[in-house]
């Protein structure tokens, strides 16, 4: 359980630093792009794990 809060938070604080560097960043806009869109991935391939295993309960 506290392994899946460590990689959460690690998968939120890559968000919040995309985000940011989204914003406020001249330069290098493709690092932060990849760093935002990750965890997004990341959570969306969970999800769909979730749903497919519930579902076949």
């Amino acid at each position: 359980m506290e392994g899946l809060m460590f990689l959460g938070f690690i998968l939120v604080a890559m968000f919040f630093i995309g985000l940011g560097g989204l914003i406020f960043a001249k330069e290098n806009k493709k690092l932060y792009l990849r760093l935002l869109l990750i965890p997004i991935i990341i959570a969306v391939v969970g999800f769909g794990t979730c749903v497919v295993i519930v579902s076949s309960l």
